[in-house]
């Protein structure tokens, strides 16, 4: 056999993805937590071991999570986001300095 097997991996349980982007049977590429929350692989393992990561679990020997987990969690991370903008926003108007006039000193 002169070509190598290619490993597979299987697909996770409905409703669950993969750590890593993972394809399927079909040639599809199905993005993995990591993707989701727009990180590398290795940025994840590193949120992970610092708990800022969505919930995970293990499945056999593979980490998975939960879509709806990583939603929830984007959606989290979006609003804690907006709020802390819209609360360095509420007094800026007051935290201005006034117009300087654009008249040269006579």
């Amino acid at each position: 056999m002169s070509e190598k097997a290619k490993l597979s991996v299987p697909a996770p349980p409905e409703g669950f993805v993969w750590a890593q982007d993972y394809e399927t049977p079909d040639g599809r590429i199905v993005p993995g937590i990591a993707s989701r929350l727009g990180i590398t692989y290795h940025t994840y393992r590193k949120w992970r071991m610092r708990n800022e990561t969505p919930p995970a679990v293990l499945i056999g020997k593979r980490l998975a999570s939960r879509i709806e987990w990583i939603d929830q969690f984007n959606a989290k991370r979006e609003k804690e986001a907006l709020d802390a903008y819209n609360a360095g926003n509420a007094n800026a108007e007051y935290a201005m300095r006034p117009a300087e006039s654009r008249l040269a000193a006579a």
